[in-house]
């Protein structure tokens, strides 16, 4: 226990000194048998506390002012929620309206949520972390206004967007220990190596680590998406996928087009999450004659892929809460109370004795 302001201990002493002065008092003296030694009665020796009493009530008030505190002591706030990434494609093909409808459609995802974390990855060539996850919203809306096609590169790097998200979502768990650069080279192969499944077994699972994907190509650069999708299902991190069609200018046969997709809808549908597609595309792309994802997107409608969007929020929504960490306090507990409530004890049994015990026959 620690005193912030134990220099109001000097008044004890000095009540003390002032409990000793009055209690001398003047007298005539005569002869008397009352100093012999004598057994006191019980109720005579309780009739001699009140002045104790007064003085330990007081000594305990003179403690309170003194403000006791505790040690140091660390408390984890938590609360009952999910823990959310959206990783966004910045790539060149994003420019323009494409990348303004997802940041509303991401705008309005984040009005939803209630107790979530929700922290927000973006990637091109590369991948970045823009927010680790948070409940300041405000935070998230203002980070979103920020955010710019060919930010981290032209190219569509899915699986480093994908790696990305999911060391923002375990780092609290991952620890100083674990290096990400042999996570990743660990992961870089057609099975999960060693330190991968070590990071697994250190980790754990849990049913409430969702990544939202939202992206309009085709990976052409960084490593494949199945390969960290593997290891998010190995975490427990369920992957949703938000697409439309491909553009013409990724540089993917389409032979290989095709083979990529699959395999991402079947690494995500590995994860527990879906594949989502806005509708309507297919038509957008027969009426206007064009193949360039820029121009499907400016001529196709929010409404058009609604109901699919619709569907994301009741998916997630679905998804368990499970307890989340929100922060780690550090700080000292008030003990006042306590020598507050003794002083109160004392004075009280003063006033019992003063005023009730004595006229007890």
């Amino acid at each position: 226990m620690n005193l912030e302001s134990p220099w109001f201990l000097l008044l004890i002493p000095l009540s003390y000194l002032l409990f000793r002065i009055f209690k001398t008092r003047g007298h005539l003296g005569y002869p008397s048998l009352s100093r012999l030694p004598e057994p006191a009665p019980l109720k005579v020796r309780i009739m001699r506390l009140p002045r104790l009493f007064w003085f330990l009530a007081l000594a305990f008030a003179i403690l309170g002012l003194c403000h006791p505190q505790s040690h140091l002591q660390e408390t984890d706030v938590t609360t009952q929620g999910r823990e959310l990434i959206l990783c966004i494609d910045t790539s060149f093909s994003m420019s323009g309206h494409a990348l303004e409808v997802v940041k509303e459609v991401i705008t309005d995802f984040v009005k939803r949520r209630s107790n979530d974390l929700i922290g927000i990855t973006i990637f091109g060539t590369d991948a970045a972390l823009v927010v680790l996850p948070t409940q300041e919203y405000s935070l998230l809306e203002n980070s979103l206004k920020r955010i710019q096609a060919s930010q981290v590169g032209f190219q569509t790097a899915i699986g480093e967007g994908l790696f990305t998200s999911m060391m923002a979502l375990i780092e609290e768990e991952m620890g100083r220990d674990v290096e990400i650069r042999k996570v990743r080279e660990s992961i870089n192969k057609e099975h999960l190596g060693d330190y991968a499944l070590m990071l697994t077994r250190k980790v754990g699972t849990k049913k409430n680590r969702v990544i939202i994907l939202f992206t309009d190509g085709i990976y052409n650069v960084g490593i494949d998406p199945t390969r960290p999708l593997k290891l998010a299902s190995r975490l427990g991190i369920r992957v949703y996928v938000v697409a439309v069609e491909p553009s013409a200018e990724t540089g993917v046969e389409p032979e290989q087009a095709i083979s990529r997709i699959a395999a991402l809808k079947g690494g995500v549908v590995a994860t527990g999450g879906r594949y989502f597609k806005a509708e309507g595309i297919p038509e957008v792309e027969k009426q206007s004659g064009v193949a360039d994802a820029r121009a499907i997107w400016g001529a196709l409608s929010p409404a058009a892929w609604h109901s699919e969007i619709e569907r994301l929020y009741k998916e997630v929504d679905a998804i368990e809460r499970d307890r989340v960490f929100l922060e780690r306090t550090a700080r000292k507990k008030d003990l006042y109370f306590y020598p507050a409530l003794l002083g109160l004890v004392f004075l009280l049994g003063m006033v019992t004795i003063e005023n009730i015990w004595i006229s007890v026959p």
